[in-house]
Parts: C-alpha cells; structure tokens; sequence
C-alpha cells in the first residue's frame, strides 16, 4: 500500500492551516482516543477524497479490531488480535492509528509520532500501556498487509469519447480521466463493487435531462445573474476534499449521543469504510457510464439549450465523468450510517471551510446535509440535478449494508465472561 504524496505547495499550505485548527479544536472538546485520532486524520493533508477515505478506512479498522481484541464488543472486522485483558485499550487505539498513519503518510511521521507521545503521556500502567501498544502495532501492520493488495495502485486505460452525451477531457486543463483504477479496488465492506447499481441516467432526449441542463447552464455558471450569494457560498464551502467535513459531521453526532469509546470505534470505522466503499462504487460506474460533464455539454450545445463556447462553471470541473457525484454518494453513505446506528436524522453541527480562513455554515439534520451537498454540486456547475439525487440515493444503500453486515454488537465481552 503505497504512501500518500502530496503534489502541490498549495494543497500543503491549505492542509497546514486546517491540520492548526482542527488541532485547536481537538484540545478544547476531548472525548477519548478513538475521537482525538479520527480527528488527527481527518486533518492530515490529503487533497484527494477517495484517498483520504481510504486512509480513514484503514485506520479505523485496525483501531477498531484493536480495541475489541482487547474487551469485545462488537464482531470483529477482519482480523483476530491476541490480547491480554489488562491491555490499555487507549495505547491500543493510539498505536494502531499511529501506525496505519505513519506508513500511509510518512510526511506527516513528525506530527504523528508528537500525537501518539501525547496520547500515551497520561497512560500510567507501564505493562499495560506495553501491552495495549503491542495490541495496536499488530492490528496496524495486519490491516496495512491486507490493502497492499487490494488494486489501488493499478493501471487503467484512459478512454475518453468524442460522441454526444459522452465524457470528454474538460477545460482549462484538458486532464485524461483521473482514477480510473478506484472502481477495480477491494471494498471494505461490500460482497461485489457491482452489488448495488444506480439508477438509470435521464435520456438525453428526455423532459429531466432537458431541466437539468437549463438550470445548471443558469445556476452553475462562473458568470451567473441568477445564484444567489448564499448559494455561491455553499458551492465553495462543498468545494474541496469532503472527507474532513463528513468526519466532523461524525464526531458532532458521536457526542451529542455520548457514545462510549467502543460505540465511536465501530461508529467510525463504519463510517470511513462506507464512504471509501461509496467512492469505488462511484468510480466503477463514472468509467462504464462515461457520462459527459456539464461544461461539455452546455458549450456544444443540446437540445432547446443553445451552445454557448465561453460557458465557464464555477468551479473547475474535476477529471472525471460526470455520473455518479463522488461528494453526494460519500453523503449519502455517511449519513445512512449515522442515521441507521444513532436511531436519529437529527445532528447540530457547524464548521468552517476553509478552516480559519472561510465561511461558517451550521446545520440541524442529515437530510438537509445531503440535500446542500446535491445543491451545492449544481451551483458550482460541475454536475447534473439527477447525478446528485441518484448518487445520494446509492450512497444510502451502501451506508445501509455496512451497518446491516458488519461490527454487529455480541452478546457478551470479555469482561462479563
């Protein structure tokens, strides 16, 4: 499994700026281990969702197999770890987290091991806290060994069309088609990639395609009269790497419910696993459909919409075909997840994006959340009404069967043996 390597001076500042204050945050609202590292990772600069998301989904497997090897909750995920019972289940977390970590991000291996010293500092059972380290460096290098091979770092062939409705290489860059290996990765938590399919795209001819691409042509453009400032805002607010964002939503849920250290390590290990598994069904069905982006269409022409050569979105359009949205379907598959463990669409959360330096939007339920996500994705015109509706939809499915078929609660732990 390869580390993740970051391209650009700019994506390393904008994650240094939110890695400080998320760090801030951290210090002010501490609830336990497996809290204080989904946040450090949530933080870690990764500017690309899918890969984020599958450091997330490692991560959290290996502290949740960690510290259910220790006193049993739940099934485990995948792998079963000796421990003793006398084992820290906090330097077990720390340790497994650290070590998923260190190897997928080595950059960032000065920061995490001050993390790892800090959440270890107050741990005062020496034998304990060896134990607990043993535990978690074992469930971490276990995990890491199982998604070396699960096909991310494959080769696929680039085959954009030329053709109406079909994907093109879109301005300014003219990017080839990005990850196009993702949808041939091991899910995490699926029987098949294919196992779940979206629904049907609206023909191209139809009265839906034909509303789609009015309002996004209207709404979605860099220059357009009609989106309202609020709704420019949303757009940028949803415009960057999700991940960070649907965490936090995690972390505001997990403590307004007070869930206990156990309950937060299967509620965020289902909940990265389902939106990395969300995003390869994704980018599975983005290379077989190869639908075209809206700025193709709109510039060409389709339809009673007039071609329009200088149509710029607002944002620019990410190097990949259009259906499904991988911001909607990693939404709908988080939110599911929350809604299916915690009983409740009801969450109250706020966050800035950029962290520091942006806008403070706040909401009050996992609906409205989705639903921002589908508008915000028309207004910065990179992609179609339907796209996002169907791709939530899909994401909810996928949410629902992690739930359903793993980390299932057992009837007894360790300690009431």
């Amino acid at each position: 499994m390869k580390p993740v390597i970051l391209k650009s001076h700019r994506e390393v500042a904008a994650a240094v700026v939110a890695t400080l204050c998320l760090s801030g945050a951290i210090g002010s609202a501490r609830a336990d281990a497996v809290m204080d590292w989904n946040a450090t990772a949530a933080a870690l600069p990764i500017a690309v969702p899918p890969v984020h998301a599958r450091v997330m989904a490692t991560m959290h497997g290996a502290v949740h197999d960690a510290i259910n090897a220790i006193e049993p909750h739940h099934e485990r995920y995948r792998f079963q770890v000796e421990a003793p019972a006398s084992a820290s289940k906090d330097a077990a977390v720390a340790s497994a987290a650290h070590g998923v970590l260190t190897a997928l991000v080595p950059s960032q291996k000065t920061a995490l091991d001050a993390a790892l010293a800090q959440s270890l500092a107050n741990l005062g059972d020496e034998r304990a806290k060896a134990d607990g380290i043993v535990v978690g460096r074992t469930a971490a290098e276990r995990m890491l060994a199982w998604r070396a091979k699960d096909n991310f770092d494959a080769k696929a062939e680039n085959k954009p069309g030329t053709g109406v409705g079909v994907w093109q290489p879109t301005p300014p860059g003219l990017a080839l088609g990005a990850l196009q290996q993702l949808g041939g990765v091991t899910s995490f938590t699926l029987k098949s990639i294919d196992q779940f399919t979206a629904k049907a795209r609206p023909a191209l001819t139809s009265r839906e395609f034909a509303r789609d691409l009015d309002e996004i042509k209207r709404m979605g453009g860099r220059h357009s009269t009609e989106r309202t400032a609020d709704q420019t805002a949303m757009a940028l607010f949803w415009s960057g790497n999700e991940i960070p964002q649907l965490n936090a939503i995690a972390r505001a849920a997990s403590q307004a419910a007070k869930l206990s250290m156990h309950e937060n390590a299967r509620l965020f290990a289902l909940t990265n696993m389902a939106a990395a598994d969300a995003l390869i069904v994704s980018f599975r069905i983005k290379y077989l459909e190869n639908a075209w982006r809206p700025i193709t269409a709109i510039r060409a022409g389709y339809g009673g919409v007039a071609a329009d050569p200088n149509w710029d979105s607002l944002l620019i359009t990410p190097p990949h075909p259009d259906y499904p949205s991988a911001h909607c379907i990693a939404a709908g598959a988080v939110a599911q997840v929350l809604r299916d463990l915690l009983g409740s669409d009801e969450v109250k959360f706020s966050y800035v994006f950029p962290p520091g330096l942006g806008m403070m939007r706040s909401y009050t339920s996992l609906a409205q959340i989705e639903k921002e996500m589908e508008d915000a994705r028309v207004f910065a015109g990179i992609h179609f009404r339907s796209t996002n509706e169907h791709s939530t939809e899909l994401g909810r499915k996928v949410g629902a069967f992690a739930v359903a078929n793993h980390l299932r609660p057992i009837a007894a732990s360790r300690a009431s043996r």
